[in-house]
């Protein structure tokens, strides 16, 4: 095989420029042309050129991201996380007029002292409220669970969009209040409305009270309650001032909490 003849200078070094090479020029790397180097600058040492090492800036960029992101993270440990607007309450009932409820079932009566249970991952209260009068009485049951580090959604629509029993008839979904909401009827005796706003889970339920006369057992006759399918509208008229006020200032009072009027 004959190769294409080197020539030499004086010195026996190959001229510039005229050395075969494997790129698009002898002695640059590949992209690169010697005559026109980076940001105007003359070519500099044997091969012309200087090349950057883009590495650097890829690792420049990850490090400026990394920070941002720890910067990020900081303050959303500061901050805490996005409650929006809800708070933790210790009596539940006493927050919750029920006034709806009132003028269509009869007056409120006797309150239980709210079960609440806090933990920096979720505050949880339950309490009780009776309403009416004997013997056709009606109990109110209130339920409030907030969030602080697990999004309570998916489980919410997995749990509360199923009926409690086979043959009973799917819960109705409320539209308008909160996220999502659920309305369902058991039997004509028991009614429940469940809401998910943001990090919040606000159970509202109502179920009819028997009375019995005497130590037998036996009940003092025909029930008089009506059935609790038309009490919709109103739950969900107190489970709207109920979400209000849970996203307002605690209210204030000798034990820190204000009993709405009984009546």
């Amino acid at each position: 095989m004959i190769s294409e003849p080197e020539l030499l200078d004086d010195e026996g070094e190959p001229l510039r420029g005229t050395t075969p090479a494997h790129g698009p020029r002898g002695g640059a790397p590949y992209g690169l042309d010697p005559s026109h180097p980076e940001d105007g600058a003359p070519p500099t040492g044997r091969g012309g050129g200087r090349y950057r090492r883009p590495w650097l800036w890829a690792f420049g960029g990850a490090l400026g991201a990394s920070v941002l992101w720890a910067a990020g993270l900081a303050a959303y440990q500061t901050r805490g996380p996005d409650l929006g607007g809800y708070r933790a309450s210790d009596a539940l009932c006493a927050e919750a007029p029920l006034s709806a409820l009132v003028t269509a079932l009869g007056k409120r009566g006797a309150t239980t002292n709210a079960d609440a249970y806090g933990h920096p991952a979720l505050d949880r209260t339950y309490c009780s409220v009776q309403l009416g009068e004997p013997p056709s009485g009606y109990e109110a049951n209130l339920r409030y669970e907030l969030h602080k580090e697990i999004d309570p959604a998916p489980e919410f629509d997995a749990v509360q969009s199923r009926a409690a029993m086979p043959e009973e008839p799917a819960p109705e979904p409320v539209p308008a209040l909160g996220d999502k909401a659920y309305f369902s009827v058991s039997g004509g005796t028991y009614a429940e409305l469940v809401v998910l706003d943001g990090p919040a889970v606000i159970g509202l339920s109502v179920s009819t009270l028997h009375e019995y006369v005497d130590d037998t057992g036996d009940p003092p006759g025909e029930s008089t309650h009506a059935p609790l399918d038309g009490v919709k509208e109103f739950m969900v008229e107190d489970m709207r001032e109920l979400m209000e006020r849970l996203r307002s200032p605690a209210p204030s009072g000798p034990d820190g909490t204000s009993s709405p009027d009984a009546g």
